[in-house]
């Protein structure tokens, strides 16, 4: 019992000793590893760091795709790489305290463990202190008295005997008796390495001082005799001139490599931009393209509904017109037919009379009936010219049995429109537009080539009709005078008219309007408030090409080309309209909301 309350004695004044110890050691403490300040760099915001933790920080970044560190300890961030590392200055002073604080704590656990062996001792007590290393690294020395060409790993260092033991050595040869159980046993530290003796390979009991530059190795003095040792006339260097020849080699090396690393990483880099903006330039020109051949077909397969719907209604007019003859005909000789009967049923009662008297009786209803009988004679010889005339007219059966050449004829002449290149055909104009006459802060204006509107509401302009095919561009830009989302709503509208619009008009939004709007963020054709969906909008600004060609005499050619500045012509199509009468004028209109302006080119 006595002797548990004096190891509780002197262990609770070293643990008194050591509370000022263990608060420095604190503040000696990095905040990454946790460990004491080992090479510390000081950062701008003047905490420090260990080397190796800024170095693994920065690369643990720069793998995930960051730049710079945040400090640990007030998280300011530092645009810091690693190659400016070397430009970060070393906190000397923090590192000398550190090494005093490392003897100071060494001293004063050598006294706490002589104390306690000198107690043990004086009871009679065998006890070690070597489950109490001062120091924890992990090395890779040798043990220095292990026989035989594979020495065991050192697992203790005596400060006093300075030799590096293992397990069975120190057991052996580090017995705890006598003067020896005073000696300081410890965990071994790199610094240990670094002071033992390299010996020469060639001659191990020499110890190797000089470096050979021509083989790089070191070697000792017996290797440069002349005709005893390999190295004679060789360049030889001292240890320490070779260490810094060999550091600014490996650092000169290290930088190139790194140089080459940084070079090796922003090519590939780019190369994974690269890729990633082929990618989607890919998704989009394919979507584009898609959008196009979708367009090719609907606008074509339009214009042939449209040729079928006008030819089957012109053959059913006829139809219609021809059956119509015939009908009344046949009501004309139903109607013959029963007065022929009336009659016929008058001149068999006559003659059914069996004696002259009753025959002579009846000789009043003669004239009536013969003056009847001339009259209807009189009308089928009219309607026998006109049954004739149908009989032999048979030019409505003749064009019913030709309607599939004639629509065949009709598609093709309606393809050879969709195939041919307008613009060609076309003069290129600037619509002339007057300003709209309103009163009030809400009046839209037109200034230099520019429509633009106030207020919150939209605003139509139609410019002069056209004498002939034309073609115009325009360019709808964000006003920049006006705060708006483009994607909602009713955002312009560019097309032609039949009749002039009202201001508040929308084009494509009305009976008598055609033309290209955008709506809730995706470019439409639309007449009459019915859309057909072009392609979303891309972004602003944006050109619209529109062609008119009126020189047919059944319909009207109107053709829209949409243009960005990334994509250039990004899609086209075209549309026959069947309502347009040769010779009615055509306006061009426009529609602008508050969002946007429309800017046309200063000349063509």
């Amino acid at each position: 019992m006595s002797e548990k309350l004096q190891n509780i004695s002197i262990s609770s004044q070293h643990s008194s000793k050591d509370e000022p110890y263990n608060r420095m050691e604190e503040e000696l403490t990095c905040p990454v590893c946790l460990e004491l300040y080992a090479d510390p760099l000081m950062l701008p915001c003047s905490h420090s760091l260990c080397k190796k933790c800024l170095e693994d920080i920065i690369q643990s970044r720069v793998k995930s795709g960051q730049e710079g560190l945040d400090c640990p300890s007030c998280r300011k961030k530092h645009q810091v790489s690693k190659e400016q590392l070397t430009n970060l200055p070393k906190n000397l002073a923090l590192e000398n305290i550190v090494f005093r604080f490392q003897e100071i704590q060494s001293a004063s656990l050598s006294q706490f463990k002589s104390n306690s062996l000198s107690l043990n001792s004086s009871l009679g007590s065998q006890s070690s202190d070597r489950d109490s290393p001062v120091f924890t690294e992990d090395v890779n020395e040798l043990c220095g008295l292990c026989d035989g060409k594979s020495p065991n790993k050192a697992t203790w260092f005596c400060e006093q005997c300075s030799v590096l033991y293992c397990e069975r050595c120190l057991e052996k040869f580090h017995p705890r008796r006598g003067t020896l159980c005073h000696h300081r046993i410890r965990k071994p530290s790199h610094m240990e390495g670094e002071s033992k003796p390299a010996f020469c390979e060639d001659h191990t009991t020499e110890q190797a001082t000089v470096f050979c530059d021509q083989c790089k190795v070191l070697v000792c003095h017996l290797c440069l005799c002349d005709g005893l040792g390999k190295h004679t006339g060789h360049k030889v260097l001292a240890r320490e001139s070779a260490c810094q020849q060999v550091k600014e080699t490996v650092e000169s090396t290290k930088k190139s490599l790194e140089t080459m690393s940084s070079v090796v990483q922003e090519q590939s880099q780019k190369m994974e931009d690269l890729s990633e903006e082929l990618e989607d330039v890919h998704r989009q020109a394919c979507q584009k393209v898609e959008n196009q051949y979708r367009r090719l077909l609907e606008d074509t397969t339009s214009a042939l509904r449209q040729q079928k719907q006008a030819l089957i209604q012109s053959l059913t007019s006829a139809k219609s017109k021809s059956v119509s003859q015939l009908h009344n005909h046949l009501d004309v000789n139903s109607k013959t037919s029963k007065q022929v009967e009336d009659l016929l049923e008058s001149c068999k009662k006559i003659l059914d009379e069996d004696h002259t008297k009753g025959l002579l009786s009846r000789a009043t209803e003669i004239p009536p009936l013969t003056e009847q009988t001339q009259e209807i004679e009189d009308c089928l010889q009219k309607s026998r010219t006109h049954y004739c005339e149908l009989v032999r007219s048979c030019s409505i059966q003749q064009d019913l049995k030709r309607a599939v050449t004639k629509f065949r004829s009709a598609s093709m002449s309606c393809l050879q429109t969709m195939a041919t290149d307008e613009p060609g055909k076309c003069q290129s104009i600037i619509p002339l537009i007057k300003s709209p006459s309103s009163a009030g802060k809400e009046a839209p204006r037109v200034q230099n080539k520019c429509l633009t509107t106030w207020g919150f509401n939209s605003t139509s302009f139609t410019a002069e009709s056209l004498d002939s095919n034309s073609l115009w561009s325009v360019t709808i830009e964000k006003n920049s005078s006006h705060v708006g989302d483009t994607k909602s709503g009713y955002l312009f509208g560019v097309g032609i008219a039949s009749n002039q619009l009202g201001n508040k008009e929308l084009v494509g939004m009305n009976g008598k309007s055609y033309g290209i709007a955008c709506s809730n963020g995706n470019l439409v054709y639309c007449h009459n408030s019915k859309i057909e969906q072009l392609m979303p909008l891309d972004g602003l600004p944006l050109s619209i090409t529109v062609c008119v060609t009126n020189d047919q005499s059944e319909s009207v050619i109107l053709s829209f080309t949409i243009t960005n500045s990334s994509w250039g012509d990004t899609l086209s199509c075209k549309k026959v309209l069947m309502d347009f009468i040769h010779g009615d004028p055509i306006y061009p209109v426009f529609t602008v909301s508050q969002r946007v302006k429309m800017q046309f080119p200063t000349h063509v």
